[in-house]
């Protein structure tokens, strides 16, 4: 039903001193303005496109494939993040007795060292060997210590576990993925994405495009080693068959 008004009141008119204005504003300075931030236009897309592809990714796990809610707090973590539950109230390592309320309250809410879980994968895994195919998806934390610019101590991340799976199906599975949700918020919100097209990623659309028209390409690691190798490019850490792959991973 469309609402139609039989007067119209001013209360009052956005001056000069109202922070969005009808020009381009910078991200940073758009940070600065959290609470209003939703009510331009790139940040509108932005959490649209967000909120779609949040809905894209419950939906092409729909077949046979149960989601799993598994918990972002436990005593045992393996990049520990410690939980802290008020800081007026320190956690003691003392016992409370029976009925302490104030000791109660100087423990913390867990009475334990009590950490940020880093990922589902643990309990996702055990949930495979019942039912076969599931996934998580929720927040995930990370306490590594860790300066580059592609880390993030808090994401969302997707965690599929799937029983009787090889390697082969496990990169079907991600190819298929990553196109079916490029091809849905291509269909849904068409005019979001060109609107980054044309104000922040002029090649967005194409490269988009680029990866649903064509098959995934798959190489052993040892075409991948040779390929690294013979491609003329020095890297900072040099790369041969064997070496520690979590130092080269950064460099390639």
């Amino acid at each position: 039903m469309e609402v139609k008004a039989a007067a119209v009141e001013i209360i009052g008119t956005a001056d000069a001193t109202y922070p969005l204005q009808k020009k381009g504003h910078t991200p940073e300075f758009l940070r600065e303005i959290a609470h209003l931030r939703p009510r331009s236009n790139l940040f509108g897309c932005v959490f649209r496109v967000r909120s779609r592809l949040a809905f894209a990714v419950h939906h092409s796990f729909r077949n046979g494939v149960s989601r799993m809610s598994t918990r972002r707090s436990s005593p045992a973590a393996t990049a520990k993040a410690p939980v802290s539950c008020s800081a007026s109230h320190p956690r003691s390592e003392e016992p409370a007795p029976a009925g302490g309320r104030r000791n109660r309250l100087r423990q913390g809410f867990f009475r334990r060292p009590t950490y940020l879980t880093v990922s589902g994968q643990l309990e996702a895994e055990a949930f495979a060997c019942a039912l076969s195919k599931v996934y998580t998806f929720g927040p995930t934390f990370r306490a590594e210590n860790s300066n580059t610019s592609r880390h993030a101590s808090e994401f969302w991340m997707i965690e599929p576990e799937m029983a009787f799976c090889d390697l082969r199906g496990n990169m079907g599975l991600a190819e298929e993925f990553v196109k079916y949700l490029i091809r849905d918020v291509r269909n849904a919100l068409r005019e979001d994405l060109e609107l980054f097209a044309k104000f922040v990623d002029k090649g967005l659309l194409e490269r988009l495009d680029f990866v649903l028209d064509r098959p995934f390409q798959r190489v052993s690691y040892t075409e991948a080693v040779e390929l690294l190798t013979q491609s003329g490019h020095k890297f900072e850490y040099p790369v041969e068959y064997g070496t520690n792959s979590s130092r080269n991973t950064s460099a390639i």
